[in-house]
């Protein structure tokens, strides 16, 4: 009983990357900053904590599929058994879309950049732990979304 009291006390995603997949072919770049701007100057993939938001900046090029462009985040923590009891896993996050797209459409397609913001959803700061954003967009008659592209980075401690 013992053994495997201490085998699930600490529970660690053991396959977490830092980095991005583009998966769209309009997909051109995605970025993270805490910078609140057109684009960043710079893409972090790590934040140390006491990230009240985090930008995530999708650039596209002749991209078919622009209208209702969504994210959504997940996150995962090393966090005690224990302290997943007693709430201390963090909370909930949300995604918004911010400001207006800056993309200009042209027969191909929407150039320019979609800009989302990942925030706690209690106010506050963000929780530490790895993060994956991923963008979907409408696909054409099916009625489901479809990945264009994910970011992976961490707020806080190492990610292990």
């Amino acid at each position: 009983m013992i053994l495997l009291l201490v085998a699930v006390v600490f529970v660690w995603p053991g396959d977490f990357s830092l980095g991005e997949e583009l998966i769209s072919p309009g997909a051109k770049d995605i970025a993270v900053s805490q910078e609140d701007k057109v684009y960043p100057t710079s893409d972090r993939l790590r934040f140390d904590g006491g990230a009240e938001v985090v930008y995530v900046y999708l650039r596209v090029e002749d991209f078919a599929t622009y209208e209702d462009l969504e994210a959504r985040v997940e996150r995962t923590s090393r966090v005690s058994a224990l302290g997943r009891l007693l709430g201390a896993g963090g909370g909930e996050l949300v995604v918004s879309k911010e400001g207006e797209e800056r993309l200009s459409v042209a027969y191909g397609g929407a150039s320019g950049v979609v800009k989302f913001a990942v925030r706690p959803g209690s106010g506050g700061r963000l929780p530490s732990g790895n993060y994956t954003v991923a963008v979907y967009a409408a696909s054409a008659g099916t009625g489901e979304n479809s990945v264009v592209a994910r970011k992976y980075f961490v707020v806080g401690a190492r990610h292990g």
